[in-house]
């Protein structure tokens, strides 16, 4: 009927009942913590990175709101799960009341700007984390920055944690499709096309 799919997030725990039932012919998933369990649970997150890493899914766009507390912050570190900006940053305050965007530089254009020029550069990697560089480098105190930004999901742990991918129906193609290939199940190529 014309509407829009709606967005079906189930926990853990009935995604491996889901995927037991059409590689074990049984809804019964092993039991949590045992190997089984472990390698089902590497394989779902596996797919989750898949999913995050394959387009910019609004699902995974954060804002966040640093604390401007010095005068001269050319810095700002940005949160852990950051994966890449969403949006040019905004600042509001000092000379810009009305919020400002700045846009994002990469490294080689930077010789293209002056020193006076507004623009910023995520620096770091994903080891030792990211930082936002502000150009010119002087932020003022109690200025007011908003940072979009499209997050790192968070890997699962529990059978009662639910997944941020939308459709968790991806999630059990996908960990069919890996299961049956670590079997050397030959319709492992059937689950992967079904679940893409």
């Amino acid at each position: 009927r014309g509407g829009n799919k709606k967005s079906v997030r189930i926990p853990l725990s009935d995604i491996f009942s889901r995927v037991a039932s059409l590689v074990n012919q049984s809804d019964d998933s092993p039991s949590a913590g045992n190997d089984e369990w472990n390698l089902w649970l590497a394989f779902t997150n596996r797919a989750i990175s898949e999913w995050s890493n394959s387009y910019d899914w609004e699902d995974l766009r954060k804002e966040f709101k640093p604390t401007i507390s010095g005068l001269t912050n050319a810095t700002i570190p940005l949160p852990t799960d950051f994966r890449k900006l969403g949006a040019s940053p905004v600042l509001w305050g000092g000379n810009d009341p009305d919020g400002k965007e700045w846009p994002e530089v990469l490294p080689e254009q930077q010789r293209l700007y002056s020193s006076t020029d507004n623009w910023i550069q995520v620096r770091g990697d994903i080891d030792t984390g990211f930082n936002l560089i502000w150009n010119p480098g002087t932020l003022s105190s109690g200025a007011s920055v908003t940072v979009q930004y499209f997050s790192i999901p968070t890997s699962l742990a529990s059978p009662a944690q639910i997944p941020v991918v939308p459709d968790s129906s991806f999630i059990v193609d996908r960990v069919v499709s890996y299961i049956w290939e670590a079997r050397s199940d030959a319709r492992f190529q059937e689950a992967e096309t079904k679940a893409r």
